[in-house]
């Protein structure tokens, strides 16, 4: 009937009005809900700016006081500070040093330091009686990354939200051994925005600064712990790595930096972001040379405690006999990884590393690592992000977000029509970095998919370690990463460059970067035959090549998991390669 079918379309309008004006309701309540997060958290941010402001300051000042009380002269100071790591710990084993004058002088440094860097979180205020200064650290100061959890202390990676969260009601099983081992955990060191970045920014601290070049990046997540050492401010430091964040960082600011197998070391109560399991994470040491690593992983390797604070860590002492024999190794080498080309500087850093080994009596190998048919970086990313970065995109819901993780926050946020159309603009244009953030970021849609990808993962690690094998090599040489330190703040994607570290999580590999050299002008000049245009990030990191001349470059070791020592031991015959020229 004609009037049945107005009365039928005026409930189809009515139907339709309500559900708009619910829609709409919902999506203002959200956007209230939203702002009043940012206000929150805004307020938070500011609060705790001030905080960490306000601690620097009455730490100056106490510095200072102390300098002056106990009359720490300025040659003295120099004096201690000019010491090599190893050369510190012999005096102070020998008593021949005073521990707290030691103390006193990498704590004024480190705040010298950072009033240049920013590189510090916070300085701590160690009591010497609660540290073993008969152990084989004997009261040496060591800088500690910010995840590294400290009784009462934030741990917020540039997240305001984490300022709300329970501080730590003691200290994570790193630092507790450290202090039974006579290390000084004396300052904590900044990290980016999540530490899912491999720059230095967050939106509470700000940027750490390159210790040498004020326009270009110490490298992430262990950004602070690079810089001070490199610029003297700390003779040992303690980084973690989940994506090369010690060795690029360390790569970057020209310092050692060693990735221990994970699981090598214990990790309890260290605090992080992530918590996914696919790639496990690791943590290690950073330093100025290879024998200050060295020495760190042989006395925490070595500790009772291990046993005692965490059952999980495999009974393993350091193998003094693998990291200092002196026999002829079989060492493969590679320039490229089938994945990005590295510029002219990262692969005369090779090159010249292979005929500094073989001139010493090695065995030199060229090496085509099997993994031609894997997309490493995609794979990768699907691996720390399988919940399809959600876990991500909650923490940074409603804060500020850093420069230093925009771009993939940017990738994961996309609604799912507007990624379909965006991945294809990427196919077409060659932002293939991009394409791969949206493709990876995906969520997992079952137990049973993750299952199967970490099978492939399986598989394609043991027939990487089945070709090793077959090719009978100790060890590998490699670049550290396909360029050297990239702008302070990037304006296009360069991530394609860290495949050369991301292989050694994804297959947790003991791997350590080792300065060699500094970008020449010959290198500068060799980019014109480079292929800048095969993707963005070749793009990016050919453009970033003007003006790159005298940054560290270093290469990049690598051995089988559990063959730390072995990683070690090649490090140390890089090193040593390059200093008996």
């Amino acid at each position: 009937m004609p009037g049945g079918e107005t009365v039928t379309s005026s409930s189809v309008v009515t139907a339709a009005a309500v559900a708009a004006t619910a829609v709409g309701l919902l999506s203002a309540s959200r956007l209230v809900r939203r702002w009043r997060r940012s206000r929150h958290l805004s307020a938070l941010r500011s609060r705790l700016q001030a905080a960490y402001r306000e601690a620097k300051t009455r730490f100056g000042e106490h510095i200072n006081e102390e300098v002056r009380r106990q009359q720490l002269t300025d040659s003295e100071k120099s004096e201690i500070l000019s010491l090599s790591t190893g050369e510190l710990l012999s005096r102070l084993r020998a008593k021949s040093l005073d521990p707290a004058r030691v103390l006193l002088a990498y704590q004024a440094r480190a705040y010298e330091v950072d009033r240049d860097l920013n590189c510090v979180i916070e300085f701590l205020q160690p009591d010497l009686a609660e540290v073993n200064l008969d152990g084989p650290l004997a009261g040496l100061p060591i800088s500690i990354k910010e995840s590294m959890a400290v009784k009462g202390k934030y741990s917020c990676f540039g997240l305001a939200a984490f300022a709300e969260k329970p501080l730590p009601t003691e200290d994570c099983s790193t630092v507790k051994i450290l202090r039974a081992l006579g290390g000084v955990p004396f300052v904590r060191t900044s990290v980016p925005q999540t530490m899912m970045s491999v720059l230095s920014h967050n939106p509470i601290e700000g940027a750490v600064k390159h210790p040498t070049a004020e326009n270009r990046s110490p490298g992430g997540s262990s950004s602070g712990e690079a810089a001070l050492i490199a610029a003297g401010g700390s003779p040992l430091g303690l980084g973690s790595d989940i994506g090369g964040s010690i060795r690029l960082p360390a790569a970057w600011c020209g310092i050692a930096g060693f990735k221990p197998t994970s699981g090598r070391l214990s990790r309890q109560g260290q605090r992080s972001v992530s918590v996914q399991k696919l790639v496990p994470a690791s943590w290690g040491p950073m330093g100025p040379d290879v024998a200050s690593l060295a020495t760190f992983m042989k006395a925490f390797c070595n500790s009772e405690l291990h046993d005692q604070i965490d059952p999980g860590v495999p009974p393993l002492g350091f193998n003094e006999t693998i990291y200092v024999e002196s026999r002829p190794l079989r060492i493969g080498f590679y320039l490229y990884d089938h994945q990005f080309q590295a510029v002219p500087s990262a692969e005369r850093a090779v090159k010249e590393t292979v005929d500094r080994l073989a001139s010493r009596g090695h065995t030199m190998v060229p090496w085509d690592p099997p993994i031609r048919r894997l997309n490493l970086m995609e794979t990768y990313l699907r691996a720390v992000t399988c919940d399809g970065a959600g876990i991500l995109d909650d923490a940074l819901n409603g804060d500020r977000v850093s420069y230093a993780v925009k771009l993939g926050l940017h990738a994961i946020q996309v609604p799912w029509p507007g990624r379909w159309v965006r991945q294809r603009w990427c196919r077409l244009t060659g932002d293939s970095e991009t394409e791969e953030w949206l493709r990876s970021s995906v969520p997992m849609p079952n137990v049973l998919s993750m299952w199967y990808f970490n099978q492939e993962v399986t598989s394609l690690r043991e027939e990487f370690t089945h070709r090793w094998r077959e090719d009978k090599l100790d060890a590998i040489i490699c670049p550290a990463l396909g360029c050297p330190a990239v702008d302070l703040e990037p304006k296009s994607p360069f991530n394609g460059c860290l495949s050369y570290l991301v292989l050694y999580n994804l297959f947790n590999f003991p791997a350590g970067s080792v300065p060699v050299t500094r970008v020449t002008a010959s290198d500068v000049a060799a980019m014109s035959n480079y292929p800048a245009g095969r993707s963005v990030s070749h793009a990016t990191v050919a453009r970033m090549q003007a003006g790159s001349e005298g940054l560290p470059v270093s290469v990049q070791c690598a051995a089988l998991p559990w063959r730390d020592e072995a990683c070690l031991s090649l490090m140390r015959e890089v090193e040593a390669a390059w200093r008996d020229k």
